[in-house]
């Protein structure tokens, strides 16, 4: 079968959440509290497969990554600076990889994903925060050619948020 990003499907909602306690149990024994058992739950996975916002990569029929793609702009993000402030901005959110195969490039995958998406569907942008503990991701965006614009906070973190952009329109 090999692999494929697509739209998650509602009888994958276990084998998410599954992939999503892993990566908390990673993020936790690094020292990061990114995430936790309130973020993100079940509620918030179901609603982003219901709106068909949440994509997968999926190895063999196995969800190995997921990331929701949307227009919905955390309120901290009007403080920022934005190099493109004409819209529409697409916003990357979740992104998560298992840990067992973390390291093979499926971030990457995803977030090349993302901008053809965004390219496809007229967006200006790519918008998208990570936690400042979270190291993989503050390597991989700048790589990709994210620019760092600032930092927001979100209540109950003990770290900021580091915010980027990449500008779709040349």
């Amino acid at each position: 079968m090999g692999s494929e990003i697509r739209r998650a499907r509602k009888d994958e909602i276990d084998e998410i959440m599954e992939l999503i306690a892993k990566c908390i149990q990673v993020m936790q024994a690094g020292g990061s509290d990114q995430w936790d058992e309130h973020y993100p739950n079940r509620e918030i996975i179901s609603l982003d497969i219901e709106h068909g916002n949440l994509w997968v990569c999926a190895e063999n029929n196995a969800v190995t990554g997921i990331l929701v793609l949307d227009e919905h702009q955390s309120e901290q993000y009007e403080e920022i600076d934005w190099t493109e402030t004409q819209g529409p901005h697409l916003i990357m959110h979740r992104l998560a990889v298992h840990p067992e195969v973390q390291g093979k490039g499926i971030a990457r995958r995803l977030s090349t994903y993302a901008e053809e998406y965004a390219r496809q569907n007229g967006y200006s942008s790519i918008r998208m925060d990570t936690y400042a503990k979270n190291t993989r991701a503050l390597a991989l965006y700048p790589k990709l050619g994210y620019d760092h614009r600032g930092e927001v906070t979100f209540p109950g973190r003990t770290a900021n948020f580091p915010v980027f952009e990449k500008v779709l329109r040349v």
